[in-house]
């Protein structure tokens, strides 16, 4: 856990703006051989990307030019790609996938830093959340439900984005590093089981749909639309429904006290 923890927080470094000799310093002599080691450990096939950001560098030997690669990936209008993930799962800013991150940190006691002057979606930002919630031993939200918000969906995305508009910069490994590693906070596939069950409980849920309610007892044992259709179909045949006023439960009561009295 220590060392993906180490992972995401070696990413978010190196995905901030290199406007500091030792942020550009950090990228240009550690990030390789940091990433190699912690890529080994967590079993991660990361080798050809990390010797293509080792190549890449060779084009930006001063602070200044990887500073200028960045900025036009990243800052300068029209950004090529965007650091703001959210955007590669809602298609726009300020979505439903940014309440849901802004949630999440709020559940989890996580603040964000006022120094990137950023969304909560910013790709730094939200590898720097992952690293701390995967720090902790019981968080509030769990690593893989924060990574599930917006990480998992949109990094693959990312990656694809830079790759396609600016290949030869050392951005794209980098990007392409993330995405392979945010796929251990993948969920597995639903089985058919739990496919049913999750139907049934949806289907049992009061609180989706508008429900008919008993007129005897108020419980509220089928939803209107279905009520609907059974009463077209004992129209259809002849038969009356008035039945369906009743739930199950009080149906029988009545059928039983009928009974009772006949004999």
């Amino acid at each position: 856990m220590l060392t993906e923890q180490a992972l995401w927080l070696t990413l978010a470094n190196a995905f901030l703006p290199p406007t500091r000799p030792e942020v550009y310093a950090a990228f240009r002599d550690n990030l390789v051989d940091d990433l190699a080691d912690i890529c080994d450990e967590l079993h991660i096939d990361a080798g050809a990307d990390l010797a293509a950001i080792d190549e890449a560098m060779k084009q930006f030997p001063t602070q200044e030019s990887l500073l200028v690669d960045y900025a036009h990936l990243f800052l300068q209008p029209p950004t090529p790609a965007t650091l703001n993930l959210a955007r590669y799962v809602d298609g726009s800013a300020n979505g439903p996938c940014v309440d849901a991150i802004e949630n999440a940190c709020h559940a989890a006691g996580i603040e964000m830093s006022d120094s990137l002057h950023d969304l909560p979606d910013h790709a730094a930002m939200q590898m720097e959340t992952l690293a701390c919630l995967l720090g902790e031993a019981q968080p509030a939200v769990s690593a893989t439900d924060f990574a599930q918000i917006c990480l998992f969906g949109a990094l693959p995305r990312f990656a694809a984005t830079i790759a396609a508009t600016s290949p030869a910069s050392p951005y794209a490994p980098l990007a392409r590093i993330a995405a392979r590693s945010i796929v251990r906070h993948g969920v597995a596939p639903d089985t058919e089981e739990q496919k049913r069950q999750r139907h049934a409980e949806r289907r049992a849920d009061t609180t989706l749909g508008v429900w008919r309610h008993c007129t005897s007892c108020d419980k509220a044992f089928a939803r209107e639309k279905e009520i609907a259709i059974m009463t077209k179909a004992l129209a259809q045949a002849g038969l009356p429904a008035t039945h369906l006023t009743l739930c199950p439960d009080c149906r029988d009561a009545l059928q039983g006290f009928f009974k009772r009295s006949i004999k």
